[in-house]
């Protein structure tokens, strides 16, 4: 399904630097302290577990949405040339984006009640894992990543959704461990009103 290019390691090197900065400090860190922190421990503390997960993953589904309208905003205030106002990025079929959206939402929700401690950070990481690679695998052409790939077939895309459940089931894997153990998972301890643990 996939043709790997000839790995350049230096320009490799770079992209994954520059990449892992910009990547973080405007997408997967405000993104999931917002959403699978504040959001989540928010409706945790009043809703079960399953409200909390879809309740979460659909404001998720609202950012791109709302990234258009400010990008938009912001060429206008610029006398710049406006992108479309849409619910994906352009150039993307709306109703792909937002199915693949949604399992990387549910994703992100497994990575962040996976582990007792620092589950914030597990969703963070697993944030930006997802960035790097589709960038590297399916746009690293583009952004002179160092290493890309050609799809030799049409249904090399669902390799991304395939990968994400495969994720989530390992995360799932993860917090049966964790039980396991007797480690108390972030759902326990954000249960109890009197310790509502904002981002535990």
């Amino acid at each position: 399904m996939l043709r790997w290019s000839r790995i350049e390691p230096a320009a490799l090197a770079g992209f994954l630097l520059s990449n892992g900065v910009v990547a973080l400090l405007l997408e997967a860190l405000p993104e999931e302290t917002t959403l699978r922190g504040y959001a989540w421990t928010s409706l945790r503390t009043r809703f079960g577990a399953a409200v909390s997960a879809l309740g979460t993953t659909a404001v998720f589904l609202l950012v791109p949405g709302a990234s258009t309208v400010v990008g938009a905003a912001t060429a206008q205030l610029a006398d710049g040339d406006p992108e479309p106002i849409g619910f994906a990025p352009d150039g993307q079929n709306p109703a792909d984006y937002l199915i693949l959206l949604t399992v990387f939402g549910l994703t992100l929700v497994a990575a962040r009640t996976a582990v007792s401690r620092a589950p914030l950070w597990a969703a963070i990481g697993t944030h930006l894992t997802f960035l790097t690679v589709n960038r590297i695998v399916l746009e690293g052409d583009r952004r002179g990543a160092g290493w890309h790939t050609e799809q030799t077939t049409p249904d090399a895309v669902l390799l991304v959704p395939a990968y994400l459940l495969l994720a989530t089931a390992g995360f799932a894997v993860c917090r049966r461990a964790a039980r396991r153990r007797g480690a108390e998972p972030p759902l326990a301890v954000a249960e109890r009103p009197e310790h509502p643990a904002p981002y535990a």
